[in-house]
């Protein structure tokens, strides 16, 4: 019996490292502009959703190029311990996270940085794990100043009219010309969670 246990154990340990270098994989991939490494960490076709983008892993890859070619986009992702939840050939994953960018507006710089929960759905495949799904959930962001003796150049007016779980990095995100969701998951709006949470847990454990 102890055997068996110790297998099983085992077998979960090594699914769950695969899973954790999986997400983490996939957001250094995209930081470091490693497009066919972004888009073969996922299932083909799988969605995926942040402030500025909803539509396939494929089109996001594109889209993040443009972003990093055009807009000057520098972010960059910080993926912190986490324990996905394993079920057969299914799993969800769920990854405390910090976006952290630097930006230059009229002339002022100063950071900016979210924290979060990257969530995904991940599935097992010929080829290993893979993302099925990508989705931000936002808590808080804050910026700061390289040089506080300066002021920042920002809209207070508009900034009081987005969510407080993501209103800095939507305002960058408006700056920049992107449309940004307001109905996206965040801490401030726990019945957009409840039911996202009840929809993931129900595929963990029926697939449907």
């Amino acid at each position: 019996m102890t055997q068996a246990i110790d297998q099983d154990k085992l077998v979960y340990l090594l699914e769950r490292t695969e899973i954790v270098d999986l997400v983490r994989a996939e957001r250094f991939a995209r930081d470091q502009r490693d497009w066919d490494g972004l888009v073969g960490s996922y299932v083909p076709g799988a969605p995926v959703r942040t402030t500025w983008f909803d539509g396939t892993i494929e089109e996001f890859a594109e889209a993040s190029r443009l972003k990093m070619e055009t807009k000057g986009s520098t972010a960059k992702h910080w993926i912190f311990p986490f324990a996905p939840r394993i079920n057969g050939d299914r799993a969800l994953s769920e990854a405390p996270a910090t976006i952290f960018d630097r930006i230059l507006l009229d002339g002022v710089e100063f950071d900016v940085f979210q924290y979060c929960r990257f969530f995904s759905r991940v599935v097992r495949t010929g080829a290993g794990w893979r993302l099925a799904s990508f989705e931000g959930i936002y808590q808080r962001d804050h910026y700061m100043l390289l040089n506080p003796e300066e002021k920042l150049p920002v809209d207070w007016e508009l900034v009081k009219t987005l969510r407080p779980s993501y209103k800095f990095l939507a305002y960058n995100q408006i700056r920049k010309g992107y449309d940004v969701n307001p109905e996206l998951l965040g801490d401030d709006r726990p019945d957009l969670l409840e039911t996202f949470y009840a929809r993931e847990n129900e595929w963990l454990e029926t697939g449907a």
